[in-house]
């Protein structure tokens, strides 16, 4: 799976030169100490820097189904990578059955399916749906910026369902742009903090009385 993690390092470079607000910040960032509940909440310093890509599982399974659109390692054509990663979307919101009709997103299916996958831990629930919520609303105005874009208009051809890929890339950093709470904690090999972020992850769960 080593082509994963060169295709979300292209994601990265997608998301920075996207049409985004370079204005938005985030909370300040909570760091050190005896964690508390209200801390759980927030920011915590280097632990909210990294993609939110989604369930390994989900992803190794549509990672397959279209890894023969992913681009050679070298090429640059933008294009190829937005076809790729565009399909690649759409078939995780398939296996979710999160697509309503005229391509929005459904959020009845979008809460079905939260409420199984965090049963017993609503605040993952509550963040999950607000997410969705916000980002389908978001990637409406962003898609209709590409489209009126004769240069994205260009790029985007031959895509699967590009509003898909808006909604997929406004939750990827959602949690930089709104709350992190500690569920959305993640650190870097790179960066020494992946073991230290994940540590306090594990105690925001006793907090909250929380057994996974």
């Amino acid at each position: 799976m080593v082509k994963l993690g060169c295709c979300w390092l292209t994601l990265v470079l997608v998301v920075i030169s996207g049409a985004e607000d370079p204005e938005e910040g985030t909370a300040v960032a909570t760091s050190g100490g005896d964690l508390t509940e209200e801390q759980c909440g927030k920011n915590r310093d280097g632990c909210c820097s990294e993609l939110y890509i989604g369930n390994e599982e989900d992803l190794t399974k549509c990672f397959v189904i279209h890894s023969p659109k992913l681009p050679a390692d070298g090429d640059t054509d933008m294009g190829k990578t937005l076809r790729f990663l565009s399909c690649f979307v759409e078939c995780l919101y398939k296996q979710k059955k999160y697509i309503g009709k005229s391509d929005t997103i459904n959020m009845k299916m979008v809460k079905l399916d939260a409420e199984k996958m965090y049963e017993n831990r609503p605040k993952e629930k509550d963040y999950h749906i607000a997410m969705y919520d916000y980002c389908r609303k978001d990637a409406v105005g962003v898609y209709n910026l590409l489209k009126a874009s004769p240069g994205a208009k260009v790029l985007l051809k031959g895509a699967c369902r590009p509003y898909l890929l808006m909604v997929f890339m406004c939750m990827s950093d959602y949690h930089q742009k709104h709350e992190c709470p500690y569920f959305r904690w993640e650190g870097s090999t790179k960066a020494g903090t992946k073991e230290q972020c994940e540590e306090a992850k594990a105690k925001c769960y006793v907090i909250d009385g929380i057994t996974l």
